[in-house]
């Protein structure tokens, strides 16, 4: 072998040994996200857990408290989100009721119906979806940064917070479906 053959040969195993070693993490901690969504919409809607019975965890292998903090995702912004959505909440259950606005399969809420309101109840209509869907995006992504998920991954963690969102949504309030059809969610 030439000495040329061998510096391209040696230039070559230098590239692919570097691109070997360079891993893509692709890891997405679903059912974590999962779970966060879950807490932080029944604190939001002020609801208690549906599946957390007291007597289950006292049977179970894992110590409660190592669960507990193996979901507990908390930073600053997150609860200045969580607090702010509380607040907003109350203001927004009989706009839901109306059928005014509706959740969307993107995680955000979205004004469904204005007809018969004056210019200054749409301008205030249209600010509160405004304020709610800025504090619901603040919170996905600081979610995403409280447990290490890259940025790109956020319409992912909005699609589970939608899953959440609908899932707790009221009898009677408007839900979209993946397919982007507009339906009221019946009981159940």
């Amino acid at each position: 072998m030439s000495i040329k053959h061998l510096g391209t040969a040696t230039s070559v195993l230098a590239v692919l040994t570097v691109i070997s070693c360079i891993t893509v993490n692709i890891y997405f901690p679903e059912a974590a996200v999962q779970k966060t969504a879950e807490e932080i919409v029944n604190e939001v809607r002020d609801r208690e857990p549906k599946d957390q019975e007291p007597d289950k965890q006292s049977f179970s292998w894992i110590p409660a408290a190592f669960a507990q903090q193996e979901t507990d995702v908390s930073t600053p912004g997150i609860r200045a989100s969580k607090e702010s959505l509380k607040k907003r909440f109350t203001d927004l259950v009989p706009i839901f009721e109306g059928g005014r606005i509706g959740e969307t399969a993107e995680g955000l809420i979205e004004i469904r119906d204005e007809a018969g309101l004056g210019l200054a109840d749409k301008a205030s209509l249209r600010n509160l979806v405004k304020e709610e869907n800025s504090d619901r995006r603040s919170l996905y992504a600081e979610v995403a940064n409280a447990m290490g998920i890259d940025a790109g991954q956020i319409p992912r963690i909005q699609k589970i917070f939608a899953e959440r969102w609908i899932l707790d949504a009221r009898p009677g309030w408007w839900i979209q479906g993946a397919d982007g059809a507009w339906i009221r969610k019946t009981a159940g």
